[in-house]
């Protein structure tokens, strides 16, 4: 297959396109792979989704052994050590996404892409297999294509992530989400009232229980507190208003229930390292 025959002059070409000006501001990285030296090798702050076209051998994490077999997906979290163990004539793909864009997808997707997720390992049958194959090939093609969007090729990354995301959760159901859960129904009010109530006292009430089994709850499930949890909310709004509209910093503030413009920038700065003026200024070089 061409997949084998062109892995390492592909795998080189993405890596060198990826340095170029005009393509510096993807957070995607595409690679095809013939070995486990290859897949051993990983940037620090990468979210990486790997594609087994045709392969055989084990994958070790710290607490499984896998399987690895032809036609599988694979998710490596940044923290994780995985070390592969492939046979001969083993080769497939992977995409290195960078926190920064993982960061800007929706909580389901992140809670998937997490620790928190114990199903990092997926059979696919022959149409998902063929959906993720199409969409790591459209990735491959805008990354050496000699106009490069950056953003088409973020956008193609969260449409895999996605597709990854639906079939994890088709898969195995309520083990992935159990709908009935008090940290999802944690999740379900956060998402409705975020930009009116962003105290934990609020959610807690009404469910329930008390603040501190909230904490406890929230921190086993989604690996971050409860007051954590509803600022990562807030803050994905403020990403994307900041990203896709021209309103002021002032106006996407108010619309996300603060009143003091610099109360907003102190706790946008604490949780992403830079204030919104300047985040705005980096998604429009993106752009």
């Amino acid at each position: 297959m061409s997949n084998k025959k062109n892995a390492s002059s592909v795998n080189s070409i993405s890596k060198t396109s990826l340095l170029e000006d005009s393509k510096e501001h993807s957070f995607v990285i595409y690679e095809d792979f013939v070995d486990s030296a290859q897949l051993n090798s990983f940037p620090e702050r990468s979210f990486t989704i790997v594609l087994l076209d045709h392969c055989s051998g084990d994958c070790h994490t710290n607490a499984n052994t896998y399987k690895v077999e032809s036609k599988q997906v694979f998710i490596h979290l940044p923290d994780e050590k995985i070390v592969w163990d492939l046979r001969r004539n083993s080769f497939g793909r992977r995409l290195l996404i960078n926190n920064i864009l993982m960061e800007s997808f929706t909580l389901p997707i992140r809670h998937t892409f997490s620790s928190a997720n114990d199903y990092i390992s997926l059979n696919l049958d022959t149409d998902a297999y063929q959906k993720l194959s199409t969409e790591f090939n459209a990735i491959k093609k805008e990354i050496e294509s000699s106009l490069v969007f950056p953003e088409l090729i973020n956008a193609r990354a969260r449409l895999i992530a996605l597709i990854v995301h639906l079939l994890i959760s088709h898969r195995y159901g309520q083990k992935v989400v159990n709908h009935n859960s008090l940290p999802h129904k944690f999740h379900a009010l956060v998402d409705r009232h975020y930009k009116t109530e962003k105290s934990v006292a609020f959610y807690a009430n009404e469910l329930c229980i008390t603040p501190n089994y909230l904490g406890i709850l929230c921190r086993k499930q989604y690996n971050m507190s409860p007051l954590a949890f509803i600022h990562e909310r807030i803050l994905l709004d403020a990403k994307k208003l900041l990203h896709s509209t021209n309103m002021s910093i002032k106006e996407i503030a108010y619309s996300l229930g603060y009143e003091n413009l610099a109360y907003f920038s102190s706790l946008f700065r604490s949780h992403t390292g830079i204030g919104p003026k300047e985040y705005r200024k980096l998604m429009q070089k993106i752009n």
